[in-house]
């Protein structure tokens, strides 16, 4: 584990399956199947987040990290079913360094 190369992360990523027994089933999609129609289109519960701002110089570049959680029904491990990066769009801050307010 000491110096060996690890491949970059690439987000969006999915796990399909439980890591720990290998199973596909899953805690929320299957309590709620008989809640969903096709109509309603794919569903994912999200029960963790976390937000990140950066401020590199004279920039907010606000970084959302999201991680989708689900249940394994077979053997109870709570693990990530996908890990997502969201980058936005930066503001520009006045000398102060608090964003720039539109003129009046």
């Amino acid at each position: 584990m000491g110096n060996e190369k690890q491949d970059p992360l690439v987000l969006p990523k999915k796990f399909d399956v439980c890591p720990n027994c290998g199973s596909s089933r899953r805690f929320c999609e299957e309590a709620l199947a008989d809640d969903l129609t096709e109509a309603d289109g794919p569903q994912t519960s999200v029960i963790l987040s976390g937000e990140l701002i950066l401020q590199p110089k004279r920039a907010l570049v606000p970084i959302r990290l999201m991680a989708v959680m689900d249940v394994c029904v077979d053997c109870g491990t709570v693990y990530a079913v996908e890990i997502m990066k969201f980058v936005g769009q930066p503001h520009l801050l006045e000398g102060n360094g608090h964003p720039e307010r539109p003129p009046r």
